[in-house]
C-alpha cells in the first residue's frame, strides 16, 4: 500500500506541475491550453482517491488531518472551475479568472506542504 501511495503523491504532484507549466506557457498570450483544465481536474481526482485511500481506518499509523484534506478539495475545485472556465472563453479570459488559476494552484500547495 505504501507504494500505491506513493505513486499516487507523485502523480498528483506532476498534475499540478502539468497545469502550472501550461499556465505559465499561455501566460502571455491568454490562449489556454485544454490540457490546463485536464491536469487540474487529474490532480483532483488523484487528490480524492488519495484522500479516500487514507481515511481507510488501520491503514496509517495517524490520523488524517481532515481539515487539511476539505481545505485542498475546495481551493482544487476552484482550481478546476476556473480553468475551465478559461478554457471555454479562450483568450477573453477575465484576469481575475485568469490569475486565479495559479493562485489556487499554489495555494493548495502550499496548504499541503505547510498545514
Amino acid at each position: 500500500m505504501s507504494f500505491l501511495m506513493s505513486l499516487l503523491v507523485v502523480l498528483h504532484l506532476i498534475f499540478w506541475a502539468v497545469a502550472l507549466g501550461t499556465w505559465v506557457a499561455a501566460a502571455r498570450t491568454r490562449q489556454p491550453n485544454p490540457g490546463m483544465a485536464h491536469a487540474v481536474a487529474g490532480a483532483v481526482v488523484i487528490g480524492i482517491v488519495m484522500a479516500v485511500l487514507i481515511s481507510i481506518p488501520g491503514l496509517l499509523p495517524w490520523e488524517p488531518n481532515h481539515m487539511k484534506l476539505g481545505i485542498k478539495l475546495l481551493v482544487g475545485l476552484v482550481a478546476v472551475a476556473l480553468a475551465y472556465i478559461a478554457k471555454k472563453k479562450g483568450p477573453e479570459t477575465s484576469s481575475a479568472v485568469w490569475f486565479g488559476i495559479p493562485t489556487a494552484i499554489v495555494v493548495n500547495v502550499v496548504v499541503a506542504v505547510f498545514v
